[in-house]
């Protein structure tokens, strides 16, 4: 009972004695309750229900309270029955006791609740406790689960994490909207602004169906992941935190990603005993959704909450910091500093009033023994400041320059942040050696970044923020950092940054050292990487993005190197679409003269001309399509050899080969591709070549696309139907709740 609050103990006891007595309970706002928490008007006459959350009061503080301040209240009101119920232990005497000063108001003494009775009446009913989320993590059974059991934490990061998360966390709607839609469509994206605390309702989450017997899984690089890990007979949640990068430096999928992870979104929605909780900033989800059609489909915008600022209304905010400060490793007198209203308020009522930077300022705070009521205004006023004084002034050049690398990496395994660490200082002509390395890294562990399992990253994204806009302001050494690159997503880590519309300094960094960046990209060479599919990377994806590049700084020197690369088109090793994209990309390049650009062009389309009828003579319909589409989508002056009647003639046979199958339940992910079928015939006007099969292959796909359209609609009208909008907040209640609830500061040794 200990981590609700007195608010949270009221709302818990009028649906617990709601459902003893089998009445409804009334609740009613704190202030001049005239001795009333709760209350049933009926013909049986009135029932009061008095709540009392004192968890660390003794039965005779409680009864001389009890007798001190409510006695006469409760002879004034006269009601027909009047029940206690307390989170203070009562032995038999003491309730008798309290049924002797009550009388005949208080019946007998079963009508007096201790908080033994009370957990017991709780067990009884597991449903009840559900419903309040921090009774429910009160549980020392569920606790004990969740962070103690190996076999349902599948993360070190996890474990590290939740048990702190679990201490500080405060419910709040934002929350509960993730939360039904958890439970509604067994998928949740949870987007935000940084620090309004997405992670935390993650992890929260995940520590719900953990004590529902879910392994929990944490997705580190790439949605493929689950495949690997996902078990048929086996409770899991998927947990992919920060799914499209921290920064919209990051790609935000992986290629091809997008139709992968709308495809494990529909397995996990059509399997029982599956969950995915997604995070992601909300500026990122929306640049995302420009860049890939799939993320704004219905399987992925109906499973979005949005946690906002204005979830966290004062009580929860008061909530959030009392529990910050009594967590934190503060002296007792400077927690005591908190308990008072000139302090807390300021912080509380601020507009930029964020958990992460509460959370940050109490722990460098802690440690640094500064003012930590002033540091917190001070960084609520200017979040900046919060890493500017540490790393501009406090940290050692050795240090700084590791977070300038790490930058570029993001995360990094040890050996390659080293090895670019080591070139950055040679080139600088400053000490180098592993010693300095690790004095660095020592230094920065747990403060500035975070070292798991052989690699480096940022401690929270809002470092990752304050080293790019050090960066930008130009107080790094950009070409010796450009020459120290090792690995080529350094590179491309750069170039995004100055793309970005605050990233002016870095382009302008770049574009200086043009020269040097050049040089990269030819070491770059060893680094793309080559396959058939799509989602692989190949030359040609990698030479769009140095012509991209080179457009980005009006640098003729990339335009060569690809020019130089792009003299004769090949296809072996790399997908057809790539080098569509990139012949397309020279088309409208203005380094790039026409002439190179259109025989690039023409020679793509003929290989893909060649490829198209090989395919449409083998009888290989989708492939043959997928040629189709992508030679139409070259622009060319030559005429070739018709294909459309080859074409025609191979979808024939595929529409036979589907119409001829055994009757089952079509699956939503040959939707698309029964789809693409009859368009295309219906289209050459061919329908009526087969047309009972056209028939057939037709109408399975429309019951495929209404058996999914019903799905979502069922799914969107059970979290309608879960989804009440909660009681407006009443301002002066919230008040008075955290004003009661940081006085326990007070009492801190």
């Amino acid at each position: 009972m200990g981590r609700l609050t007195d608010h949270d103990f009221e709302v818990v006891c009028r649906d617990l004695f709601s459902d003893i007595l089998g009445v409804p309970l009334e609740i009613f706002p704190r202030g001049r309750d005239r001795g009333i928490d709760l209350r049933h008007t009926g013909p049986a006459g009135t029932t009061i229900v008095q709540c009392k959350h004192w968890p660390r009061a003794t039965q005779k503080t409680l009864i001389g309270r009890l007798i001190k301040d409510e006695l006469r209240k409760v002879r004034v009101l006269a009601p027909d029955r009047y029940i206690v119920a307390t989170t203070v232990g009562l032995t038999v005497d003491g309730k008798e006791k309290l049924r002797s000063a009550f009388a005949p108001y208080v019946r007998s003494t079963g009508d007096l609740y201790g908080v033994d009775e009370i957990v017991a009446e709780l067990l009884r009913r597991p449903d009840l406790v559900r419903r309040h989320f921090r009774l429910w993590l009160s549980s020392t059974a569920v606790l004990h689960t969740v962070l103690n059991q190996d076999q349902y934490l599948r993360s070190s990061w996890l474990q590290k994490r939740l048990q702190g998360v679990a201490d500080t966390f405060v419910p709040h709607e934002g929350f509960e909207r993730a939360k039904q839609l958890l439970d509604t469509q067994q998928v949740c994206v949870i987007a935000g602004t940084p620090g309004v605390g997405k992670t935390t309702v993650a992890l929260m989450l995940a520590a719900w169906l953990m004590g529902n017997g879910y392994e929990v899984h944490e997705i580190s690089q790439d949605v493929d992941e689950i495949g690997t890990l996902w078990r048929d007979d086996t409770r899991q949640v998927f947990l992919y935190d920060d799914f499209l990068g921290r920064t919209t430096l990051d790609a935000p999928l992986n290629k091809n990603e997008d139709n992968r992870l709308l495809s494990v979104i529909r397995e996990i929605q059509e399997t029982p005993g599956k969950a995915l909780v997604m995070t992601t900033r909300d500026y990122l989800l929306e640049h995302a959704r420009l860049r890939h059609d799939r993320l704004a489909e219905p399987d992925v915008s109906d499973a979005v909450s949005v946690i906002r600022l204005t979830d966290l209304d004062l009580r929860v905010r008061g909530q959030i910091l009392y529990n910050h400060v009594h967590h934190s490793s503060l002296p007792p007198g400077d927690k005591r500093r908190f308990a008072d209203p000139a302090v807390w308020r300021p912080v509380v009522q601020h507009r930029n009033f964020n958990p992460r930077l509460v959370e940050e300022t109490l722990r460098l705070s802690a440690r640094r023994g500064q003012d930590v009521a002033a540091a917190m205004l001070e960084n609520l006023d200017d979040p900046r400041r919060v890493w500017e004084r540490i790393v501009e002034n406090e940290l050692t050049d050795e240090a700084v320059h590791m977070l300038e690398v790490l930058f570029t990496f993001r995360s990094a395994p040890l050996d390659d942040l080293e090895e670019s660490w080591h070139w950055y200082r040679k080139e600088m002509d400053q000490a180098a050696d592993g010693r300095t390395f690790r004095r660095a890294l020592q230094l920065l562990d747990g403060t500035m970044v975070s070292v798991e399992q052989g690699r480096v990253a940022f401690h929270n994204p809002s470092i990752e923020d304050y080293v790019r806009f050090h960066l930008n302001v130009g107080r790094a050494h950009f070409l010796e950092l450009i020459r120290a690159i090792v690995q080529g997503e350094q590179l491309r880590r750069l170039v995004a940054a100055g793309r970005l519309a605050d990233g002016a300094g870095i382009l302008a960094g770049l574009r200086e050292h043009e020269l040097a960046v050049a040089a990269a990209v030819r070491e770059m060479e060893e680094d793309v990487g080559s396959g058939l599919f799509d989602e692989d990377e190949s030359l040609s994806t990698h030479l769009k993005w140095v012509l991209e590049t080179a457009e980005l700084l009006d640098s003729a020197s990339l335009a060569a190197y690809v020019m130089q690369e792009t003299l004769s088109p090949s296809s072996h090793l790399q997908p057809i679409s790539h080098l569509v994209s990139l012949a397309n990309s020279l088309d409208v390049s203005p380094l790039v003269p026409q002439e190179h650009a259109e025989r690039f062009r023409e020679e793509v389309a003929d290989m893909i001309h060649a490829e198209l009828l090989e395919s449409a003579e083998v009888g290989d319909w989708y492939r043959s399509s997928t040629l189709y589409d992508q030679l139409h989508s070259i622009p060319s002056a030559l005429v070739r050899e018709p294909v459309t009647q080859d074409l025609v003639r191979c979808a024939l046979q595929e529409l036979r080969r589907l119409a001829a199958e055994p009757e089952r339940e079509p699956r939503v992910e040959n939707l698309e591709l029964m789809e693409e079928l009859v368009d295309f015939l219906w289209e050459q006007g061919a329908e009526d070549e087969l047309p009972e099969e056209f028939a057939t292959v037709q109408d399975r796909a429309e019951r495929v696309r209404a058996a999914r359209e019903a799905e979502r609609n069922e799914r969107l009208r059970q979290h309608q139907a879960q989804w009440a909008p909660v009681e407006h907040s009443d301002t002066a209640r919230d008040r008075a709740l955290v004003t009661e609830l940081m006085r326990k500061l007070d009492d801190t040794r």
